[in-house]
C-alpha cells in the first residue's frame, strides 16, 4: 500500500495562483493521507524584471535569489502540504528547438532538482511518488540517489501542442516523457484517444470538485460578496474562468448580454483589456467583469448566480478540456448552459443544457432561468458529489498500489 508515502508534485502552475485549478485541488486532497511536497513552477530572470511588483513574486524573493527559506507549510486543514520554491532560472522558451534550448533547459532542470534534493534531505524523504502535472520540459521524471522513487506519473491536463506557453518545446518533451514514465493520467476523452497509441498505461482521470467547500456554502448562510451588494433582485448569469480569445466565444458572450438586457452577466477570472475593447464588451451596460478572486470565495459568488454558463469555442483546444468549473457549478445546484465543445459533456446531458448553436444557447438560458423542477438542483449536487477529489484520489491510490504490486 502507498498510504502515507510522500508525494512530490511539479506543476506548470504555482500553488497560490488565483483560481489555480485542478493541480492544487488534487494536491490538497492527497495531503489528507500523504505528505505532499509541491514544487512551484520556477520564476525566470524575465519574470523577476517583468513582474517585480507582483506580491506573489516579492514574497518569494529571498528563496528565489538567495535560496533562503525555500520551503513553506501551507494551511490546508491537514498540515501535510509543503511548497518548495526553486531558485531563479533562465528564460529560454523563446529559443528554437535544438541543442541550445536543450543545454539551457538542462541547466534550469538542475536548479529545480537542487531544490528537490535539499527538500528531500531536510524532510527526510526516503520513498516517494513523483507526479508531474503538464510540465514535461522540466524534471519529466525524478530520481534521487538518496531516496527511492516508487513511481513516476505524468498528468496531461491539456493538448500540449495547442498550449500557448508549452507548444514550442512541450510537444517533443511530452513524446519523450510518454515513453519513459510509469503511468499517465489524462484529463479528457479526446486526450485519451489522441495519446493512447503512444502510452497504453494510460487512464482517464478528469478534473473534480472540492465538494466540501461548495457544500458548506450551500448548507450555511454566507454573506454576499461586497462587489455584488448593489445588484438588488436582478437575476444573474455567471461565468467563472479564464477569458481568452482562444478559449472563449466572445461573439456568443456579447449576444448573451445583448439578448438578455434584463439580466446581469457577471464574469470572474483573468482577462485581457485588449480583448474587451476589440470585441466591444466594454460597452455593454449589463456586463460586470470582476477579475480574479480567491478560489475559496468562488462559492459565495456562485450562490448569487441564477444561471451559470460555459461559452467556450468549439475548437481543437477546448476538445481536450474537461472543465473544472462544470462540477463546481453543479455542486451549487446551479443550471449550466454550455456550448457542445467537448465529448466529456455528454455524460452530464441529464443535468445541464448543451447547446449546439447560438440560438439554442440563448434559448437555453431562458429555459434554465425559468426552471420549475425543484428536484434538478438536488440531482446536480449528487452528480457533483460523485465527481469530487476524494473519489478521484482514491482511484489514483488504487492505480499506484496496482503498479507497485505488479513491479514486485
Amino acid at each position: 500500500m502507498n498510504q502515507g508515502k510522500d508525494i512530490i508534485i511539479l506543476s506548470v502552475i504555482r500553488w497560490d495562483q488565483p483560481m489555480a485549478g485542478s493541480s492544487i485541488a488534487m494536491a490538497k486532497e492527497l495531503s489528507r493521507t500523504h505528505r505532499v511536497f509541491f514544487i512551484d513552477r520556477p520564476f525566470s530572470i524575465k519574470d523577476l524584471f517583468k513582474d517585480y511588483e507582483n506580491f506573489s513574486l516579492r514574497k518569494r524573493l529571498s528563496a528565489i535569489l538567495f535560496r533562503k527559506d525555500p520551503f513553506m507549510k501551507v494551511e490546508t486543514g491537514y498540515s501535510n502540504f509543503i511548497v518548495a520554491t526553486p531558485g531563479l532560472t533562465l528564460p529560454i522558451n523563446f529559443l528554437p528547438k535544438g541543442f541550445v534550448f536543450d543545454f539551457f533547459n538542462y541547466f534550469n532542470s538542475l536548479i529545480v532538482k537542487a531544490c528537490v534534493k535539499r527538500m528531500a534531505k531536510k524532510f527526510q524523504i526516503t520513498e516517494f511518488i513523483y507526479l508531474n502535472i503538464f510540465y514535461p520540459t522540466i524534471l519529466p521524471t525524478l530520481n534521487l540517489r538518496a531516496s527511492n522513487n516508487l513511481i513516476n506519473i505524468y498528468y496531461v491536463t491539456h493538448d500540449i501542442k495547442l498550449s500557448k506557453y508549452m507548444m514550442r518545446h512541450g510537444e517533443l518533451a511530452e513524446e519523450k516523457l510518454l515513453q519513459k514514465t510509469d503511468l499517465v493520467l489524462v484529463n479528457s476523452k479526446h486526450q485519451f484517444k489522441r495519446l493512447f497509441n503512444q502510452m497504453p498505461r494510460m487512464h482517464y482521470f478528469p478534473s473534480a470538485v472540492d465538494f466540501d467547500l461548495f457544500k458548506k456554502a450551500n448548507d450555511t448562510p454566507i454573506a454576499k460578496p461586497y462587489d455584488l451588494l448593489n445588484i438588488g433582485q436582478t437575476k444573474v448569469i455567471m461565468f467563472c474562468g479564464y477569458l481568452s480569445d482562444i478559449r472563449i466565444d466572445y461573439k456568443l458572450l456579447k449576444l448573451v448580454c445583448e439578448n438578455h438586457p434584463h439580466y446581469l452577466v457577471v464574469i470572474i477570472g483573468t482577462y485581457e483589456e485588449s480583448d474587451l475593447i476589440h470585441y466591444k464588451l466594454d460597452t455593454l451596460p449589463n456586463l460586470i467583469i470582476l477579475g480574479n478572486r480567491r478560489y475559496e470565495s468562488i462559492p459565495s459568488y456562485l450562490k448569487c448566480a441564477h444561471v451559470t454558463i460555459i461559452p467556450y469555442l468549439c475548437n481543437e483546444l477546448n476538445k481536450s478540456v474537461y472543465p473544472l468549473k462544470l462540477n463546481e457549478y453543479l455542486a451549487m445546484g446551479k443550471p449550466v448552459v454550455t456550448t457542445h465543445f467537448s465529448a466529456d459533456l455528454d455524460s452530464f446531458a441529464d443535468v445541464i443544457y448543451i447547446s449546439d448553436n447560438y440560438e439554442a444557447f440563448l434559448n437555453n438560458i431562458e429555459l434554465a432561468m425559468n426552471e420549475t423542477n425543484t428536484q434538478l438542483p438536488i440531482t446536480r449536487i449528487k452528480v457533483a458529489e460523485k465527481n469530487n477529489w476524494e473519489h478521484r484520489v482514491t482511484h489514483l491510490n488504487h492505480l499506484i498500489d496496482q503498479f507497485i504490486e505488479d513491479k514486485k
